[in-house]
């Protein structure tokens, strides 16, 4: 019997105490936790909007000076002997191309917030553009055969000069120069707006590896 009411006596107390401590856990977890949350995603968000308006962000410009020469064989009747001449241009041609990356692409998911910095995954660099210098660029010597048209001749060669711009881009290492100034054109605007130190990456996956 006397056990019987120590029990009924405790039995209060022993709920008060349980819900008391939910409660506190409860209300901990409501106070305390959310009131860091808001304000991570509000920083992620606002360094996403800066970043997606600024588009294509240039980031290196070549200029190129190329010599291009096309040749297209003459018709021939049968492989007996030739119908016309071969065809043949040479061009001296000047150009650019632009290295970028495209922010546009950007979405939340890339941007993470520790309490300290700021990692954000950009997309890969390519190039924006590539274009031939028409006023600089000229004809060195041309020959077209007798069913060539010397137009459309003209044409195809200052096509194959300009796919020979981007193709220089490309030997010369625009992308990783990007990349190198991706640093020091992004880094400082984005710790400015998120006032975080800010890790650029390509790959999110690495550096989670990297910090575990």
């Amino acid at each position: 019997m006397r056990t019987l009411k120590l029990i009924f006596w405790l039995l209060p107390w022993l709920v008060v105490l349980v819900c008391g401590l939910w409660f506190w856990y409860y209300w901990s977890e409501i106070e305390l936790f959310p009131e860091k949350q808001p304000e991570l995603r509000e920083t992620n968000t606002l360094v996403l909007e800066r970043m997606v308006r600024m588009g294509k962000l240039e980031l290196i410009k070549y200029q190129f000076q190329e010599v291009t020469e096309i040749e297209k064989v003459g018709k021939d009747f049968y492989n007996l002997f030739k119908l016309e001449n071969d065809s043949r241009a040479v061009l001296i041609s000047r150009g650019e191309a632009v290295g970028c990356i495209d922010l546009t692409s950007m979405e939340v998911r890339h941007i993470k917030e520790t309490a300290d910095s700021i990692i954000v995954q950009l997309p890969p660099p390519e190039i924006c553009y590539f274009k031939l210098d028409l006023d600089n660029t000229r004809i060195y010597a041309l020959e077209t055969g007798l069913f060539t048209s010397e137009k459309s001749f003209i044409e195809e060669a200052y096509k194959s000069a300009e796919k020979q711009i981007r193709e220089s881009a490309l030997q010369s290492g625009i992308l990783t120069k990007a990349k190198e100034n991706d640093e020091i054109v992004l880094k400082p605007l984005l710790e400015e707006i998120s006032q975080k130190q800010v890790i650029i990456v390509y790959d999110l996956q690495t550096v989670r590896l990297r910090r575990d």
